[in-house]
């Protein structure tokens, strides 16, 4: 029983980290007289999988982190096209795109808003990238669940917290709740609550379509543009609809709930297209389009008017483009913190 143990763990410690950067061999931190695992990007499975610089990609906020450490070295950019291109990478990559000059304010920085490193906001930031890496990337949860009893350590890491972007204390801590966490978590999760989103200026911008057309077109079409060929499939996103989604994705179930012109066929499969080309991701296969909708069942029906069944819907209705909800930050606002209590 032992040898075929000892077979297992090999097998397991070959398919998540064969080898580390220059090929050599990964080396075990495991401290069995202390019962400590430290933390280390050379490390044995599981001690190498829980590294920073680990590929263990996630979305957060609508960003793409192809890494943990891509997410931290981008937090020194205050420039969001150069923050967006470091949160991206693969952790080695990202590691090569550190810089100090954060330091002498101790100012960080997310999509486009200054945070004090010291401050509590920043520390909820940091919770919130972990658990959003620990409930997207299997690898990592899997990894960090295996070290139940085991007390976690970086000894590499730097401990003043005003020359690092996480000390060893904070990494550590962060890893310790989310494993005590999720082992206080009801076995069977509960299901999400149901979010359908409208398209026509809620997702998409009806506008912009017209805007395309050809003064001939618009006067053939007076009164009904929405019959037009092939508009829907020219028009462009809300702003801030597509990262709204991404947020939104990570707590709830979405659909798309949509209705298309009776007269315009084409319509129909340009909606599709659009949102093949744009929220894929998202709404693969998560589409309905139906002139009674309310007749579906959800918990929310994001839209901005209340026809085709949306004043009956069952669940809540956000009217997108009221003095409430005026744009997609305020039903996010709406929305997340309501998820999250």
């Amino acid at each position: 029983m032992e040898n075929n143990q000892q077979t297992t763990n090999s097998q397991q410690q070959t398919e998540q980290n064969p080898t580390t950067r220059n090929g050599q061999q990964p080396t075990d931190y495991y401290n069995p007289k202390t019962n400590t695992l430290d933390i280390r990007s050379n490390g044995m499975y599981p001690s190498g999988v829980l590294s920073n610089l680990c590929s263990n990609g996630f979305r957060l906020d609508g960003m793409v982190c192809g890494s943990m450490e891509g997410f931290l070295q981008s937090l020194k950019q205050q420039n969001r096209d150069k923050q967006r291109q470091i949160c991206s990478m693969k952790g080695g990559n990202a590691r090569k795109h550190s810089v100090t000059s954060w330091q002498t304010d101790q100012v960080v920085w997310w999509r486009g808003q200054a945070i004090d490193r010291q401050s509590e906001e920043y520390q909820l930031l940091l919770r919130r990238a972990y658990k959003a890496m620990f409930e997207q990337s299997e690898r990592f949860r899997t990894a960090l669940m295996s070290t139940r009893g085991i007390t976690l350590t970086h000894t590499i890491g730097e401990h003043n917290p005003y020359k690092t972007i996480i000390t060893d204390e904070e990494l550590c801590g962060i890893l310790t709740k989310l494993r005590e966490d999720y082992d206080k978590q009801p076995k069977v999760p509960p299901r999400k609550k149901r979010v359908f989103v409208d398209m026509d200026n809620v997702l998409v911008d009806f506008q912009s379509g017209l805007d395309q057309q050809s003064e001939e077109t618009l006067k053939e079409f007076d009164g009904h543009p929405d019959d037009i060929p092939g508009i829907f499939s020219l028009m462009k996103p809300m702003k801030d609809a597509i990262e709204a989604m991404h947020s939104l994705q990570q707590h709830y179930e979405l659909f798309i709930l949509s209705t298309a012109p009776w007269g315009n066929p084409s319509a129909w499969a340009d909606k599709v297209k659009w949102v093949t080309k744009h929220l894929d991701d998202v709404f693969h296969k998560r589409m309905v389009i139906t002139h009674r909708k309310d007749l579906c069942q959800g918990d929310y029906l994001i839209d901005d008017r209340g026809k085709h069944g949306t004043s009956e819907f069952a669940g809540e209705w956000i009217q997108f483009g009221s003095e409430q909800f005026p744009d997609w930050q305020s039903v996010l606002d709406y929305l997340l913190p309501k998820q999250e209590a």
